[in-house]
């Protein structure tokens, strides 16, 4: 298998150098594709610093809409760090055009950002995809960053496996097949298969002709992936051009685990995969349906969900079809209860709860902490009712008064007091730092009152002199 950077220039001159795959010229092909993509580039800045990101983006939409990885702009970071959004086109010598966030879809795997005018770039449409199949020759076209000089980059290689998770990949021969983002198509047709996904990494479950087997991936056999066709057809239909959010549909559940045999074998089980509750969320979806721990989903609408033997495959097909579906819908949950009850309950999904990085973050710098309201997870994780009042912080300035106390505040830390005042929310904590300052200027020594990620309470005292 073969990987190659031609520079853009001389991608007229280079189709000879291609490997044969019948009588296709992928450097052809490379041509048509390069004038869909371009650099995107971005800073990720807070009060500690700041570096420089890029990725591969895909012309999608006419309008300069333009779809790069989640993965570039990972959906755990707050909106407020994300500054200086640039797209570079390979037409514009890639001069730079500032761009603006969007949204992330609904699957989190894939972002939409809009130039503040349009590109001269051909749009991107996959108008002759096709299925994937084992042992399919395949490759992908991607653009190098500046620091590679701005290359076009062809890597070929083969399936080896398919990998049917919440997602479904495809995973090659070679590690360098392309970037993440790239497009992949079949080597002998042309035709469009996927968007290349990053490396899955070792232990992972595949498919290959003979079934289900656990592969352990070493060194020399380390795989890239993408995500196929089926997978990913969503992105490229209904396309945004304005800012918006989506939410997945939520159950309400935790600490699920597939069905081992042994379990099957006991309480008698026809079905091949199931998925044990561990337990359910009070207040949410699953709990308000009846659902209870230990019960074991069989099916769904009445369906199997999985035909897998393997029970790490089982939960993720089964998250698979929760995550097909949309808030406010409503799914039919057959289930086996106690070993001996079968039941079918229906489940009304609700929305997932937001995210940290969906919290305004909001800096203070007489303390030198950046703080945001409370998320579901913040009390969840520590054991702590859902009304806990309080705001998180999520970043302390290096070389600050809250850096350096003699119990200093930490990222993580859940702040229910100050100066022995309550604390409720985000606005009441920088009305007390803001009254603190004007009523108590001289102060030396600022207290506050935290609790700890693993649920224990803390003092933490900063210096204000420092």
């Amino acid at each position: 298998m073969k990987s190659r950077l031609l520079p853009l220039a001389a991608l007229a001159f280079l189709a000879a150098a291609a490997p044969a795959f019948a009588d296709f010229d992928i450097d052809a092909k490379a041509r048509e594709v390069a004038k869909s993509l371009v650099i995107v580039e971005y800073t990720l800045r807070n009060e500690n610093g700041s570096r420089e990101e890029s990725g591969q983006g895909i012309v999608v939409h006419k309008d300069g809409i333009v779809m790069i990885s989640g993965g570039m702009i990972p959906d755990a970071l707050p909106k407020e760090y994300i500054k200086d959004i640039k797209i570079r086109q390979p037409s514009k010598n890639f001069q730079p055009v500032n761009a603006t966030l969007l949204g992330r879809t609904k699957s989190r795997l894939f972002v939409y950002l809009k130039a503040e005018k349009p590109l001269d770039a051909a749009v991107f449409e996959p108008k002759d995809a096709v299925a994937t199949k084992l042992g399919q020759d395949v490759f992908g076209v991607a653009l190098t960053p500046k620091s590679a000089g701005y290359n076009l980059y062809v890597g070929a290689s083969q399936v080896r496996a398919v990998t049917e998770l919440t997602h479904t990949f495809a995973t090659t021969a070679s590690f360098g097949l392309t970037r993440a983002n790239s497009p992949v198509f079949d080597a002998k047709t042309g035709a469009f298969l996927g968007l290349v996904f990053p490396p899955l990494g070792e232990g992972m479950v595949l498919r290959d002709n003979t079934g289900s087997r656990r592969v352990e991936l070493t060194d020399e056999d380390q795989a890239s992936s993408y995500l196929v066709w089926d997978d990913i057809q969503y992105v490229f239909k209904d396309i945004p051009t304005k800012t918006f959010e989506t939410r997945r549909a939520w159950l309400g559940i935790d600490q699920t685990a597939g069905l081992e045999e042994n379990v099957r074998e006991l309480y008698k089980i026809d079905e091949v995969a199931g998925v044990t509750i561990g337990s359910t969320i009070q207040g949410e979806a699953a709990d308000k349906a009846g659902l209870m721990a230990r019960d074991i989903i069989l099916g769904i609408d009445g369906k199997p969900f999985s035909t897998s033997v393997v029970p790490e495959m089982m939960v993720s097909h089964f998250q698979r079809q929760v995550d097909k579906r949309n808030p406010g819908d409503k799914m039919k949950l057959d289930i086996l209860r106690d070993g001996k009850d079968r039941k079918t309950i229906e489940v009304t999904l609700t929305a997932t709860p937001k995210q940290a990085s969906e919290m305004p973050h909001i800096h203070s710098a007489r303390i030198g902490v950046t703080t945001r309201d409370l998320v579901f997870a913040d009390a969840y994780n520590r054991k702590l009712p859902q009304d806990t009042k309080g705001v998180m912080v999520a970043l302390v300035k290096n070389g600050s008064p809250a850096a350096l106390g003699t119990t200093p505040l930490r990222s993580g830390y859940l702040i229910t007091k100050v100066n022995d005042q309550p604390v409720e929310n985000q606005k009441q904590f920088l009305d007390l730092l803001k009254k603190e300052e004007t009523d108590n200027a001289d102060a030396k020594e600022m207290v506050f009152l935290v609790i700890l990620q693993n649920g224990e309470t803390q003092v933490c005292r900063i210096d204000l002199t420092k």
